[in-house]
């Protein structure tokens, strides 16, 4: 199911112990000729395309950053063609790096 908000953390502020949510960051995601083109079709959501392309519905926003589409939008205008980036493992590890908390 598609989750928005799975890779927020939360951290707690040691003067005033309230805790608040630190922001996720994504990296950017160039181009690539491995990259697959996919034009959408009638009932196509990013989460389910992640789930086609990667075995993963989470990793929507990969599809998202990828095309520049706002983040809020789930469901692609129908005839635009995506770009389905295929080196997932270094935009996964760069996504870590980027949100590791120290």
């Amino acid at each position: 199911m598609f989750n928005r908000y799975k890779n927020i953390k939360r951290k707690k502020d040691p003067k005033t112990g309230f805790n608040y949510r630190v922001p996720v960051l994504y990296p950017k995601i160039e181009e690539r000729d491995d990259d697959i083109l996919h034009t959408v079709v009638v009932g196509e959501r990013l989460d389910l395309l992640a789930f086609r392309y990667y075995n993963d519905s989470g990793l929507w926003w990969i599809i998202s950053r990828a095309n520049g589409l706002d983040p809020s939008e789930i469901s692609p205008e129908v005839g635009l063609e995506l770009k389905i980036p295929q080196n997932t493992g270094d935009i996964l590890t760069r996504f870590q790096t980027m949100n590791t908390i120290g």
